[in-house]
């Protein structure tokens, strides 16, 4: 085996301690020219020279776990036994699949590196097969994050497609009780004005074919709101726009709280979930979401300026080409929904959208942003679904013309 060696000095900090069996033993304890530690040009199949190169990625040059794999060079069926090796391990495969939350973007890119490094015959390759190590060890690690994450926006973080009742299950495990609640509501809606808001216009909701009209504006502590009602779509679903007396805008989903659902197609909790999925990754194609409700089947959304899209969305190459961020999250449309179901991506579409991933990219090549995420699909080859938590979006979705 082949070292270089680097010499630090006595006083830089080095702050993570690795286990006793994963320390590097060329470290030294005392000595003048201070703590040394060796350089990963390794050429040996241990698994305890395999560990130092990969940790000394994570630890030293704080690379991602899943990018220190793939950045070691060692024959395919090492590289196999190795990556089988981390799976097995519970710490070092969580530390392997948080890794993925870096860049959930590069799952594609990714899985086909992992194809390279490890060769078409890996068995950790066939990442749907729920008895091979990697289904084994990512059925943990949901199970881990499922039992130990605070809130369930972390849990959406990960992947849109939670089970509805699991979700509820963690936030009564949570907080003692089922009225899920995700989220926060913006600090120009105070909560007891937001219930007041709510009640007004579930008085002004329509179910079914909707008519236009005009809703009076509500005054509460001298506040004063103004409101728009959007007509789209035949669903118990209905969205207002609210106007506040800051000039902020946001838009409110309700439905009937007797219909309150995280699984069922159309509903307003299952469009929750797919949003705080994009929303936690700054996705510049959707419309961030700020709060839901379960109880009474609510949610608050940013307002995106309706600008029009510059083409008509007729098949599903025109939507794609549009929405290359929300495509790279795993996230498909799968039917034509209508020109009203988007509108273009401008500096001015929302407030922030200029910090979303990618803004400038997406202005650049005229994209859009997806304001009704009900007629979707999600997929990501590496995070397998596991039917203990997760379930597809509804193929109920689709609609037919």
């Amino acid at each position: 085996m082949n070292l270089k060696v680097n010499i630090l000095p006595n006083n830089t900090k080095y702050n993570h301690t690795l286990p006793k069996k994963q320390q590097n033993t060329s470290v030294s304890k005392n000595g003048s020219q201070g703590i040394t530690y060796a350089y990963p040009v390794f050429k040996c199949n241990s698994f305890s020279n395999l560990y130092k190169e990969y940790n000394w990625y994570i630890y030293h040059d704080k690379t991602p776990a899943i990018k220190s794999f793939l950045k070691m060079s060692e024959k395919p069926e090492i590289m196999d036994k190795f990556l089988t090796e981390i799976l097995n391990t519970k710490d070092r495969s969580i530390e392997f699949f948080d890794s993925f939350l870096y860049s959930p973007r590069k799952s594609l890119e990714t899985a086909k590196e992992l194809k390279d490094k490890l060769g078409e015959n890996s068995v950790n390759l066939r990442f749907y097969m729920p008895n091979s190590s990697y289904g084994k060890a990512y059925t943990n690690y949901l199970n881990h994050k499922f039992n130990n994450e605070k809130c369930l926006i972390s849990l959406l973080k990960i992947r849109p497609d939670w089970r509805g009742d699991m979700l509820v299950q963690k936030y009564k495990k949570l907080y003692g009780n089922e009225n899920v609640e995700i989220g926060n509501i913006p600090k120009e809606l105070p909560k007891n004005h937001l219930n007041e808001i709510y009640k007004y216009l579930s008085g002004e909701a329509e179910y079914g074919l909707k008519t236009a009209k005009k809703i009076p504006s509500l005054t509460l502590d001298n506040r004063k709101y103004e409101f728009a009602f959007f007509t789209e779509g035949k669903s118990d679903k209905n969205v207002f726009g609210i106007f506040t007396p800051e000039g902020k805008k946001y838009v409110l989903k309700m439905g009937k709280p007797e219909m309150r659902s995280l699984d069922n197609p159309f509903a307003i909790g299952t469009l929750a979930k797919i949003d705080f999925y994009l929303t936690t990754h700054r996705c510049r194609n959707a419309a961030p979401i700020c709060y839901y409700n379960h109880e009474k089947n609510f949610s608050i959304y940013k307002y995106i300026e309706h600008i029009p899209v510059d083409e008509m969305p007729s098949n599903m190459g025109v939507i794609s080409k549009h929405l290359n961020d929300f495509r790279s999250l795993g996230m498909t449309y799968n039917d034509t929904v209508g020109s009203k179901n988007f509108f273009m991506l401008k500096p001015n579409s929302t407030d922030g959208i200029t910090n979303s991933e990618g803004f400038m990219d997406g202005l650049n090549n005229k994209e859009w942003i997806s304001v009704d995420n009900d007629h979707v699909t999600y997929s990501n080859i590496l995070q397998p679904l596991i039917s203990e938590y997760c379930s597809s979006l509804p193929n109920a979705m689709q609609m037919f013309f």
